[in-house]
């Protein structure tokens, strides 16, 4: 059966019902895509569009309330890269397919029996669409392929992340590290843990100087450790002076060994068992900081910048005290700089920096700021948290950044700088992580 109505079979002698009817195509076709063919008569077309059109939203929307229902699971599956080759290849086809829905929508509207004025204004929002949707097609694709990028250099290996007595242990360790990274000698030393069920977070700062260390009973590094090398050097020791320590690890660059030195040494200090490390590249932080639109600091005091060797003092600017938003310069400086303050007081600035750049990466500025922040991850972290516990770290990261995070300083005057009490230092361990259970 034939049917006629003015969308489909229009008198194309009446310039005003062509005029209207070009534009109903038109803003259908953006809305509804696929649509305008349904209602022209190229049905098949048509409903592949609507389909794909219809289609495409349900799943956004499925996926929304799937991240919201179980957001390691959804992050698990979404940032595998290889799902996120697949969403690539998938939007490439949608745009390509909404671009022959479109053109073919403006072939159907038969410009050439409306007025000059409203074809031009009909051309113009055609290509304006036309132009956005291809930008907007061409931005996701970058994304992911940034994901894709930032994945692979950031994390590695395969496998869960492992709880420990209900919680997952981190070392973090802030060096100007660089390729290769040798002679790499941790500015400083912060384990970080974090209850598995609540997200709860604690960061112990093991000041980088301490020394001597004790170290784990099963470590290669006990009994053979020189108790006059300081915390920081464990990387140097296994990593270069005695990389036959960690015979079971085959890595000649001394990388890995440098870091599991500094998990035993963590572990030894702390009590706790610290199974993954992050390696915070100084050389990449002022991009991630900049990346994110820069962070909010409570400065105590005037701070001065300053580097240089103890007679020739190099100044870099300073910051005043109060709320400060500072870029990644600043911040680098301001985390840095120890010459007109104590190692302590570096320690301490070090934490509000770790803090405020935890309170930064939300979700608006994840998904607002995501090409710089891919861009600039690999340059700025790396560990050994397996690729595939990804999910589970962003849900993790997503808990914490809205509790508070207590904080533990093994440093003067409520710590020793040398020769600690193992005693105190374990029962101020203990009173933070009882302090970081938190209520699920």
């Amino acid at each position: 059966m034939s049917y006629k109505t003015p969308l489909r079979t229009p008198d194309q002698r009446d310039e005003p019902l062509m005029r209207r009817r070009a534009w109903w195509l038109v803003v259908l076709g953006l809305v509804l895509p696929g649509l305008p063919q349904l209602l022209t008569g190229r049905r098949r077309l048509g409903r592949i569009g609507l389909i794909a059109w219809l289609g495409g939203i349900a799943a956004v929307v499925a996926v929304w309330l799937w991240a919201r229902a179980d957001t390691a699971a959804a992050a698990t599956v979404l940032l595998d890269p290889w799902a996120l080759l697949g969403i690539e290849a998938v939007l490439v086809a949608w745009t390509a397919l909404w671009l022959v829905l479109v053109v073919d929508t403006f072939r159907t509207a038969r410009l050439g029996r409306v007025r000059v004025r409203s074809r031009v204004a009909i051309s113009l929002v055609t290509v304006v669409a036309l132009v956005a949707g291809v930008a907007g097609a061409a931005v996701g694709v970058m994304d992911l392929n940034a994901a894709r990028s930032a994945l692979g250099g950031v994390f590695g290996g395969s496998g869960r992340l492992e709880a420990v007595d209900g919680r997952y242990n981190f070392v973090l360790l802030g060096a100007d590290a660089g390729a290769g990274r040798e002679g790499m000698r941790p500015d400083s030393i912060s384990v970080v843990s974090v209850d598995a069920k609540t997200g709860q977070a604690a960061i112990i700062g093991i000041p980088r100087d301490m020394h001597p260390v004790r170290l784990p009973t099963s470590s290669p590094l006990h009994g053979v450790y020189p108790k006059s090398w300081k915390a920081n050097g464990g990387y140097t020791y296994a990593s270069q002076v005695n990389r036959s320590v960690y015979s079971g690890i085959d890595d000649d660059t001394g990388f890995t060994q440098g870091i599991q030195a500094m998990k035993d040494i963590a572990s030894g200090v702390t009590g706790l068992t610290v199974s993954y490390y992050v390696l915070i590249d100084m050389s990449g932080f002022a991009q991630m900081v900049d990346a994110l639109g820069g962070i909010d600091i409570d400065v105590p005091e005037h701070l001065d910048f300053v580097d240089g060797s103890d007679e020739h003092h190099v100044y870099h600017g300073s910051v005043e005290a109060g709320w400060q938003h500072m870029d990644g310069e600043t911040a680098l400086w301001y985390a840095r700089s120890r010459k007109t303050t104590s190692d302590w007081d570096r320690m301490k600035r070090q934490r509000q920096v770790q803090e405020a750049l935890i309170q930064q990466f939300t979700p608006a500025t994840l998904l607002t700021k995501f090409q710089a922040i891919a861009e600039a991850s690999p340059e700025f972290v790396n560990t050994d948290i397996p690729r595939d516990s990804v999910g589970t770290l962003v849900a993790l990261a997503n808990r914490t950044r809205t509790q508070t995070i207590n904080t533990l300083e093994l440093t003067p005057p409520e710590f020793a700088e040398s020769n600690l009490d193992w005693t105190e230092v374990d029962a101020a361990v203990e009173d933070v992580i009882s302090r970081s259970k938190g209520e699920e």
